[in-house]
């Protein structure tokens, strides 16, 4: 149709705002607002689907679902595979040493060479969660890894190149405008999908393909980095025909007569000041703030743009329809497990909070119904007296039921008659346990550990009783005093004069994570710098129980931890006068103990064969070596810490990937 006739139609009414669509209906576009300059040939191009190419737009859209669609189910295939290999070899040597042979060596050099270079491997040398800063206190976030840089990189570039496939051979250079607003609109509407979804604590993906929220957490942001693109590309477009047409007038009159393209100026505005406001720099000095903020921004946002869509009744509003369903639907799924796991007919979730040597608090949530946390998962916690709408993510350290399988006792001096306290299996180590917990005890301890239900802190004070049922679980994390939730926490604990808060009112979410199990490795080496310690501790129990009882192939296990000083011992104490009289514990477990700034030389000093104790800096790929070539079996590395000693053992492994049937896991949280 020739400008003219359009001009003509558009006169009286009857615009074919779209002549091909993919379903075969027509959509009438309505509420354009004011017609401001109708003369002008740009004119039909700034309203509506005139000029659009929507075969073309739905073609790509299908290419771009189908893309995600089959990478999903790549994945899927991927982790089936792992899973099934995990589960044969955990079947053959469970009950079996001579076969832990088989599975120590690689029988391929495709798989090594694959986690070396591709899986494994940071985006360039060594950095990958250890932040960039631009001074000590503005960081820029890290860098993805090789493999999720691949990944983000070809969906950014699919993007863009599906925005340039227009027809360039128009005469009319508004109508190939027009037509890649028609297609960065709808590229944007289609990626809210994915954006909103990897964005979701609940996301179903995450256990469907086993893969962390961590790495979706990456995915959502760069997501939406491309949604806001699109967006304001989609905006500009509008803007370069509307001025051509009938410059800032024609603007002003279609955002003041008409709903669909105020709300969906608004929701540019808002894209825009979510990019801003997600600055790594921003993100990370006043995260609790941008939390909130992004939150409300983002449902602005995703309200303006449905609005735009449903005034103009364009195809593109289940998009966001499915969007408003996943965000709402997590929500309610949200909501329906804090009251199931902290409400009861009989009791509520209740705190206790013990502030700890080093800055640290060791946070207790007795839950009234039984909380099934497994090794290597995490829960939120909110506890509405430190911030109403808060929850902080937090590795469960320990989980204890209300009658403890192992009695409770005073390990804070070296005791000599524990034999007269338990079972005969661990008559013969009994001295070398309790010179062991002396290793685990602060100075200023000198109470037995506090693990009832009733009872409070560490120093013997008594709290009044958290009501108790039979399915009630403490639920124990250890939480670093930083800044905002975590000093408040702190500061708050520490001022009482037990230095313990007790019964205060809190819930957990959760739990979430936990894909790796490791019970089919014959050797586990569990890295851990600071409170990484508290998601290693349920491995170590786990393995240790496991290896006792002959449902694991785990033969070898070595913690190595790394702390400021001996002090930090006080955190994980309790936790570990349980493991302590474990049956097989002498024959299985090696802790490597690292003091990178020891008060005094004297308290590094290694008293007990089970417990290894060193001053300075862990040297990684020393250690990693050493127990690589005493290996028995498959061997798998897993480490959770600050980012920078994460990266260090991330690369020991990658050194060493060829020499051995080597699996690495890094629990991460960056945000």
């Amino acid at each position: 149709m020739q400008p003219s006739q359009l001009l003509s139609a558009r006169l009286t009414g009857r615009t074919p705002e779209s002549q091909h669509l993919s379903n075969g209906r027509r959509w009438e576009v309505t509420d354009e607002g004011g017609l401001g300059n109708t003369l002008s040939p740009v004119d039909p191009f700034t309203h509506g689907l005139m000029g659009v190419n929507q075969p073309q737009n739905w073609l790509f859209v299908n290419i771009l679902v189908w893309s995600l669609v089959i990478l999903c189910i790549a994945t899927l295939a991927y982790r089936l595979f792992v899973r099934g290999n995990r589960h044969v070899r955990h079947l053959l040597t469970m009950a079996s040493d001579t076969r832990q042979r088989y599975f120590m060596e690689n029988h391929s050099t495709f798989w090594p060479g694959l986690k070396r270079n591709l899986l494994y491997a940071p985006l360039f040398t060594k950095r990958h969660n250890r932040e960039l800063q631009l001074s000590q206190a503005i960081s820029v976030g890290t860098l993805p890894g090789r493999f999720h840089a691949l990944l983000l990189t070809l969906y950014a570039v699919c993007n863009i190149a599906y925005c340039l496939v227009l027809d360039w051979n128009r005469p009319d250079t508004a109508s190939v405008v027009a037509e890649l607003r028609g297609r960065s609109g709808i590229l944007a509407a289609l990626n809210l999908i994915p954006t909103v979804l990897f964005a979701l604590r609940n996301n179903p993906l995450i256990w469907i393909l086993g893969v962390s929220y961590d790495t979706f957490n990456l995915l959502h942001r760069w997501i939406a980095r491309i949604v806001i693109f699109e967006s304001v590309l989609h905006t500009l477009c509008w803007i370069a025909n509307s001025i051509q047409s009938g410059g800032m007038h024609q603007i002003n009159e279609s955002l003041t007569t008409s709903t669909s393209y105020r709300w969906g100026m608004i929701a540019t505005v808002f894209f825009v000041f979510i990019l801003c406001q997600s600055l790594s720099p921003v993100r990370h000095a006043f995260y609790e703030t941008f939390l909130t903020g992004h939150r409300i921004a983002v449902l602005f946002a995703i309200i303006g743009v449905y609005v735009h869509l449903e005034k103009a009744s364009l195809p593109q509003k289940p998009f966001l329809q499915c969007v408003f369903l996943l965000w709402g639907g997590e929500w309610l799924y949200r909501i329906y497990k804090l009251l199931y796991y902290n409400v009861s007919l009989q009791a509520c979730t209740k705190v206790r909070i013990e502030a700890m040597q080093n800055e640290a608090c060791r946070v207790t949530f007795f839950t009234p119904r039984a909380f099934p946390s497994t090794p290597g998962q995490h829960a939120h916690v909110y506890i509405p007296s430190l911030g109403w709408f808060g929850s902080h993510p937090f590795s469960v350290a320990w989980t204890a039921s209300p009658t403890p399988t192992i009695q409770d006792i005073s390990l804070t001096t070296p005791n000599l008659d524990l034999a007269n306290k338990h079972d005969s299996y661990i008559s013969e180590i009994d001295v070398e346990k309790a010179i062991t917990a002396q290793q685990f005890s602060s100075p200023s301890s000198v109470n037995p550990p506090n693990y009832d239900f009733s009872s409070s802190s560490s120093n013997g004070a008594t709290a009044p009783a958290t009501n108790v049922t039979s399915t009630t679980t403490a639920v124990s994390f250890v939480m670093r005093a930083r800044t905002g939730f975590t000093r408040q926490l702190y500061d708050r604990a520490a001022a009482s004069p037990s230095r313990t808060l007790d019964n205060l009112s809190g819930a957990i979410e959760g739990p979430y994570g936990g894909h790796e199990p490791l019970s089919s490795y014959g050797t586990v080496v569990l890295f851990a710098a600071g409170v990484g310690i508290t998601h290693q501790m349920p491995y170590l129990r786990q393995l240790l129980q496991g290896h006792a009882e002959g449902t694991v192939s785990t033969r070898k296990i070595v913690l190595v931890w790394t702390v400021p000083d001996t002090a930090s011992f006080e955190w994980v104490r309790p936790w570990m006068e349980e493991i302590l009289p474990m049956p097989g514990r002498r024959e299985a477990l090696k802790l490597l103990m690292f003091v990178t700034r020891p008060k005094n030389m004297r308290d590094v000093v290694s008293a007990s064969g089970f417990v290894q104790m060193h001053g300075g800096r862990c040297n990684v790929q020393e250690v990693l070596d050493k127990e690589i070539w005493e290996r028995v079996g498959a061997m798998c590395v897993t480490v959770c810490g600050p980012g920078a000693f994460a990266d260090g053992v991330r690369h020991a492994v990658r050194e060493r990937i060829h020499v051995g049937n080597l699996d690495f896991i890094e629990e991460a949280f960056t945000y």
